[in-house]
């Protein structure tokens, strides 16, 4: 049976179409709004005064003066990221589709670090890794006490550093009297319900050189 287009238009203008073609227009903009707001992502920002760097893509290098600052992390969706930091730039100079060093075994490299950043110290260590995360079950984590919780999954932390702490040596060192470039490597996975790396989702890396204060 054929239908004549002022037959069709009335009865996709019936009320029980309008009806029905609402319903779905609203489902398909929750489940957009739902895509949107599951992104997992980190944000890693260095701050120091009025200078703020976002760490992209691509290797950065960056020159701050030899005072204190702060790692910002922005968490999306997303527990924590896997931090490293060292006087050397073998993960610095990691090619983009290479795969970390030891990713499966990453939760077991993880070093302890105190609560709350209270000696507001950047452990430095060739071969452990930190792990800066938010657990809103815990009642303590790593970045400095206070956080600034945000809608959609998303949770700021800040790592206040004015200090050095080599482990190796274990011998602490003041920002002002460090001379050598520090590389930071950061990634973020996706784990299996054991917490175990399944997957990386994605890497920052950074080199930060030193200036004196004018």
């Amino acid at each position: 049976m054929l239908y004549s287009l002022p037959e069709i238009t009335n009865y996709l203008n019936c009320p029980i179409m309008i009806f029905f073609r609402v319903i779905i227009l609203e489902l398909l903009l929750l489940v957009t709004f739902a895509a949107s707001g599951q992104k997992k992502d980190v944000t890693i920002r260095i701050v120091q005064e009025e200078t703020v760097i976002t760490a992209g893509t691509e290797q950065h290098s960056i020159t701050l003066e030899k005072k204190s600052f702060k790692i910002q992390v922005l968490l999306q969706n997303i527990k924590g990221v896997y931090a490293f930091a060292s006087m050397s730039d073998s993960l610095y100079r990691l090619a983009d589709n290479a795969p970390v060093p030891g990713f499966a075994d990453l939760p077991e490299m993880t070093m302890a670090e105190e609560q709350y950043n209270k000696e507001k110290e950047l452990i430095i260590n060739n071969e452990g890794w930190a792990y800066w995360f938010y657990n809103p079950q815990l009642p303590w984590h790593r970045f400095n006490k206070k956080l600034i919780l945000l809608d959609s999954g998303r949770v700021v932390g800040s790592k206040s550093v004015r200090q050095l702490y080599l482990l190796p040596k274990r011998h602490t060192v003041k920002l002002k009297d460090n001379y050598q470039p520090l590389y930071l490597f950061f990634v973020a996975v996706e784990e299996d319900t054991d917490g175990k790396p399944l997957k990386e989702l994605l890497r920052r890396k950074i080199k930060i050189e030193w200036r004196d204060e004018d």
